[in-house]
């Protein structure tokens, strides 16, 4: 049989070609990129052995038979692998690889493997592939496999690459079911026409095709910069986490660089960016990678012996200024160092861990590398996360306020209640008050937050439910940042006005430590609503430094004992005399004092006789919302009933 040749050596040219392009640039080697190496190699030994193969089946009478089938079974071997290779590729960029319908296929491959493997290898005993009889090149009975096995691969690498759920373009599907295609129609008319061989030159034609639309170094580096860009971060980080490997990330971020994009413009501040990588590069052999903004990180893989090294080069660097139009910029360098998999096991969440990481490096001034741990990484992202939560919640209005009842020892019934805050999230559930208000000041979001509070306990106060029941005011939080509003008075007097609400029903709560801001704010405030008729009080009584320098101060009417302060008492005779003594002291500043944290009749007896002229806690009822909190109102008296008086008269 004449073979035409001529396909064979045009396939060998152009897998060369192929090859010295994708060793002549940088290139992130993923697995994508090493199925595509290897693709590489067995279409050139596929090619050279094809070559070869025709010479031995031209000169049968001169070449050893064990040759032939050397020859033949490497042969049919290689270019097998092409087709087994391009489809474990396919998997790979489609994203399957790492499901469980992947894993499924990639068994599928194996099994191929195996099969020809075992076929080829048994053929020179067997002749089930191929064989030789008198001189002459012989089918086998299951030399149709051999196609069929491969031609079933690339026909459901086909529906792989239409039907996966990863981001790919149209352009790369496209070019990808070409591939296939054409591999197959190489496939049929080799089958029929065997002395054409062409179908490693259409496989080289279409890695060419492949090396261009897929394979392209461009979509792993940052444009301007000759480093890695995030995506090849996150492939590289993938793959170390799929191999349960341990590494550390070390990443920094230039710290004052807003000044040079304002003030010297965009393209100024990138050539600086560029500036960085480029020394960066210089100085160490490691990769680098520009994860965006002002990020870059390095990656070290097997230990963290070398990361003093770069974390100490980059300090040095920055001790100096950088070059910018002839400008000198000073920037300093914020780093951190994550632990993977200890501090962070999903590479998914490696760049938000990063980025918190570098954030509280900031927050904190730190000037070290900052080594997060993963209970760190785990409240800031569940910071992060609520502050989320407190903008949609804000924008949407979903706080709710809950009434808590205050027995007064006067008034012998609950006349005060207080207003507290509450806010519920569909998957996190209740979010605590003490997490989230912390998290609202800092976020800026506190004053709109107590102004949807504010409003939601007047328009309550408005439908005149409580009047008849006897409650004389509804005690109201005010933040930190809500005392230092210079027009927060003329602020709740229109709420007020807005629901015409008696100024009297008001009573707003003040925590000790916001009374040592800006005195004459806060000052400034309490007397333009006291002169409407509000009161105040002073919250949380007895935690932290308590002195007695802001109750004479400021005009407050009433001070709420904390309930820390209260418990303590009940199991240390030297909290008890405090609590003593500090009672008598408010009660001779002519102040009224509110207990909180009851939970005990003891406590509640105990407080009353101490002369506290409200006592508020869970003994009595929990924060409940509006609705239940009337209930409480109407089934009042029968609770102090039971809770005060029945009790009272057994210990009696």
């Amino acid at each position: 049989m004449d073979f035409i040749l001529h396909y064979d050596v045009a396939a060998f040219l152009l897998c060369i070609i192929v090859i010295a392009l994708f060793l002549s640039r940088k290139h992130f080697f993923t697995k994508s990129n090493t199925f595509f190496c290897l693709m590489c190699v067995l279409l050139l030994e596929s090619t050279v052995l094809d070559i070869f193969r025709v010479y031995t089946l031209q000169h049968l009478d001169e070449v050893p038979l064990w040759v032939d089938y050397v020859v033949n079974g490497v042969s049919f071997l290689s270019y097998n692998g092409i087709q087994l290779t391009f489809f474990r590729y396919i998997l790979t960029i489609t994203g399957v690889e790492d499901t469980k319908i992947g894993k499924v296929l990639k068994a599928v491959s194996y099994a191929a493997l195996f099969y020809l493997s075992l076929l080829l290898a048994t053929t020179p005993f067997t002749k089930l592939a191929f064989y030789f009889e008198d001189g002459v090149y012989q089918k086998g009975f299951l030399f149709l496999s051999l196609y069929f096995t491969a031609y079933s691969l690339i026909i459901v690498s086909i529906f792989v690459t239409l039907y996966s759920k990863k981001e790919i373009t149209r352009y790369q599907k496209l070019t990808t079911v070409f591939m296939a295609l054409g591999t197959s129609t190489a496939y049929l008319i080799q089958l029929f026409w065997e002395n054409i061989l062409i179908s490693n030159f259409v496989a080289s034609v279409l890695l060419l095709i492949l090396y261009h639309s897929l394979q392209s170094p461009r979509e792993y580096l940052e444009e301007g910069m000759d480093v890695y860009n995030s995506k090849a971060f996150l492939e590289k980080t993938g793959y170390l986490l799929g191999r349960k490997k341990s590494f550390t990330v070390l990443a920094f971020e230039l710290d004052g660089f807003q000044f040079v994009n304002q003030i010297m413009g965009m393209e100024s501040g990138r050539r600086l960016l560029e500036s960085v990588a480029k020394e960066c590069q210089e100085s160490h052999k490691g990769d680098l990678y520009y994860l965006g903004e002002t990020k870059f990180a390095y990656i070290f893989e097997k230990n963290n012996s070398e990361l003093p090294i770069y974390s100490d080069w980059i300090h040095w660097r920055f001790l100096s200024a950088f070059r910018v139009n002839g400008v000198r910029v000073n920037l300093t360098a914020k780093l951190c160092a994550v632990c993977c998999p200890e501090v962070e096991p999903e590479h998914e969440k490696l760049l938000t861990a990063i980025n918190l990481s570098l954030q509280m490096c900031k927050k904190e001034n730190y000037m070290e590398v900052y080594w997060p741990t993963k209970e760190e990484i785990v409240a800031c992202q569940r910071s992060t996360l609520i502050t989320h939560i407190l903008k949609r919640a804000v924008r949407n209005k979903e706080f709710e306020v809950y009434f808590q009842p205050i027995y007064s020892a006067q008034d012998k019934r609950f006349s005060v209640a207080e207003a507290l805050v509450r806010l519920k999230d569909p998957e996190l559930g209740f979010i605590p008050p003490d997490e989230f208000i912390p998290i609202a000041e800092r976020s800026g979001l506190i004053l709109e937050i107590g102004d949807i509070v504010f409003k939601k306990v007047c328009e309550f106060m408005a439908s005149k439910a409580v009047a008849k029941f006897g409650v004389r005011y509804i005690e109201v939080n005010l933040s930190m940042v809500q005392c230092m509003q210079e027009n927060l008075h003329k602020h709740m007097v229109e709420i007020m006005d807005e629901n015409a609400i008696p100024h009297c029903m008001i009573d707003f709560e003040i925590t000790e430590t916001y009374a040592n801001g800006d005195n004459h704010v806060l000052l400034q405030n309490m007397e333009a609503l006291i002169e409407k008729g509000c009161s105040f009080a002073v919250d949380d009584y007895g935690t932290g430094f308590s002195n007695t320098d802001y109750l004479i101060e400021f005009p407050f009417e009433l001070v709420k004992l904390d309930k820390s302060f209260i418990w303590a008492a009940d199991s240390n005779e030297k909290a008890k005399t405090v609590l003593s003594h500090t009672a008598s002291m408010i009660d001779s500043l002519n102040l009224k004092i509110v207990a909180e944290g009851v939970e005990t009749y003891e406590q509640a007896k105990y407080l009353l006789d101490m002369g506290c002229e409200f006592l508020q806690g869970y003994y009595f009822s929990p924060p409940i919302p509006p609705q239940k909190y009337l209930e409480f109102l109407r089934n009042s008296q029968q609770i102090i009933k039971e809770k005060l008086l029945d009790k009272a008269e057994a210990n009696a």
